[in-house]
């Protein structure tokens, strides 16, 4: 379930915000992204495989579906999933007996977002060849503006996706 929402919500940010011309409709789309992402994680409660097989799922949806060239973004994105499903799973009973849960969903989606962009940065620095025309001209300005954002929008990801899995908590108690 939570593969095919991240395929409909990265379908909606790679095609949907050129059909939809709302102003800032992509930064409204990643925090549902996040909440996904942070919602399965706290879902799966630290078993380990889960999130990195989500990840993977919804990367063959899309290439199928939608884009069938493998690009350095897939690449970077199941990398970090990968490390995240490992580092964070293995942190996940830890931060549930102290009943931090919320720290800990927070922090898997601001390292989630940080770690993509160098990831991505790494990817990219060897398809151009002019590495420094790349890193000075479009990595730098723009990541140095869109890394806070992405930070915020990991943080009310997170947040959010807590507040969910908490009440769906309650919920499943009666």
């Amino acid at each position: 379930m939570f593969a095919i929402l991240v395929f409909v919500f990265r379908l909606l940010i790679d095609r949907g915000i050129g059909m939809i011309d709302i102003p800032g409709i992509g930064y409204i789309l990643s925090v549902f992204f996040s909440i996904i992402y942070s919602l399965a994680f706290l879902m799966y409660k630290g078993r380990r495989w889960r999130l990195f097989s989500q990840a993977l799922l919804s990367t063959f949806l899309y290439l199928i579906f939608i884009n069938s060239t493998f690009r350095p973004t897939e690449i970077a994105a199941l990398l970090n999933i990968f490390t995240a499903d490992i580092v964070f799973n293995s942190l996940y009973g830890s931060f549930e007996r102290k009943n931090k849960l919320l720290w800990v969903t927070n922090i898997f989606q601001v390292y989630y977002g940080t770690i993509q962009t160098l990831l991505l940065l790494v990817f990219y620095s060897i398809l151009f060849y002019p590495f420094d025309a790349f890193l000075n001209n479009w990595f730098i300005p723009i990541i140095s503006a869109m890394l806070p954002i992405l930070i915020l929008e990991g943080l009310a990801g997170g947040f959010i996706g807590y507040q969910i899995y908490r009440r769906v908590k309650i919920i499943n108690s009666f």
